[in-house]
């Protein structure tokens, strides 16, 4: 009976434990996390004076219960030098430089039946002054009261939307950084960064760019990579993700040295889902050529190029390296003993005879 009772108990304290680090799980539609399809990201270009009318498609995922969202547009920066925005949710959060607040009109609340979908108008209107650039916000889809108490935000329920005024804009695109780069996909025991001398194969090539004009930037091009022995490899498409370096911002890009490309079943439609792999790489030393281009329409293209090296030296490698020197450090030391015994050996053995000749005539 004792031992059974103790049984019990790991049992329930090993239950315990697990149930302790499961993440917690969505509650239903009243979170608004686990019954919301919203476009990610909305993209236009409008000329001053203009406005663009269009229809932003909300579904709710919930066949059993209505949606009510509220609508609410923010302004957002950078949180990093990757691609995550921070938003400005702070009810006085001042307006930004490059808010689209002033030309964006939506709806504030809307209802959405169960399993059903809405669509919404939404419009972007920009004044006969206003000088070229880029301009975006956030749009922010909350659950709860409309008079801001006990509002539940939604990691996905936001919309990005971005818009191009064309014209004569500053652009400024610098190069900070550029060479081989470990992402943190690659294992717990991989440091994410970039590499001049790594032991751990890295899968892609990166280069972060510092913008410092008033648009956004997306740049293209190609990466020719090169072993120290081999044919070039070029990288083609130095974004995949149509990434953008935002007003300010410091953003490194990175590019798959070998890019995955699947198609995913998202509903009635697919979208592709790209990820780096593990690349065929010897080891030895590689030298990256950056060939990249940036610009507006009605603006130069612009164009930055950097060439840089880097070694791949995995552990087998180094310890195959070190094993093999010290053989051949042997071999050669042998060599040598041999070589200076038979040379002097053979000296050493002809001053003995002549010496033994001398004495016997005395």
């Amino acid at each position: 009976m004792k031992r059974f009772k103790s049984i019990a108990l790991a049992a329930f304290l090993v239950l315990a434990a697990v149930v302790s680090v499961l993440p917690a799980q969505p509650v239903g539609a009243a979170d608004g996390s686990a019954s919301l399809s919203i476009v990610p990201k909305k993209t236009y270009t409008v000329e001053p004076g203009k406005t663009i009318n269009d229809n932003l498609t909300i579904r709710n995922l919930d066949a059993g219960s209505p949606l009510t969202l509220n609508l609410r547009v923010v302004d957002f920066t950078f949180s990093d030098d990757g691609g995550t925005p921070k938003l400005m949710l702070a009810e006085d959060a001042p307006q930004t430089t490059w808010s689209m607040r002033p030309f964006l009109t939506l709806p504030e609340t809307v209802t959405i039946p169960p399993s059903g979908t809405k669509s919404i108008a939404l419009s972007v209107g920009i004044p006969k002054n206003q000088g070229a650039g880029s301009y975006y916000s956030a749009i922010v889809y909350s659950t709860g009261a409309a008079d801001g108490g006990n509002v539940g935000l939604s990691a996905s329920g936001v919309t990005l939307v971005f818009t191009s005024i064309p014209g004569k804009v500053n652009e400024s695109l610098n190069l900070k950084k550029f060479g081989a780069y470990n992402l943190s996909s690659q294992g717990a025991n991989v440091k994410a960064g970039y590499v001049g001398v790594t032991t751990t194969k890295p899968f892609a090539i990166a280069y972060t760019l510092e913008n410092k004009g008033n648009v956004t930037e997306s740049p293209i091009g190609t990466i020719t990579l090169k072993h120290m022995f081999g044919k070039p490899q070029t990288i083609e498409d130095v974004n995949p993700n149509k990434s953008l370096a935002l007003i300010g911002q410091t953003r490194t890009f990175t590019a798959c040295i070998k890019l995955k490309v699947e198609a995913l079943q998202i509903g009635e439609g697919t979208t592709q889902s790209t990820e780096c792999t593990n690349p065929t790489l010897w080891p030895g030393r590689y030298t990256a050529s950056l060939d990249v281009f940036y610009g507006q329409n009605g603006n130069n293209t612009e164009e930055i190029v950097k060439t840089v090296a880097f070694w791949y030296l995995p552990w087998w490698f180094v310890i195959s390296f070190i094993v093999l020197l010290i053989i051949v450090t042997l071999l050669v030391w042998r060599a040598v003993v041999i070589i200076r015994g038979k040379f002097y050996g053979g000296r050493s053995s002809r001053r003995k005879t002549s010496y033994r000749s001398s004495s016997r005539r005395r």
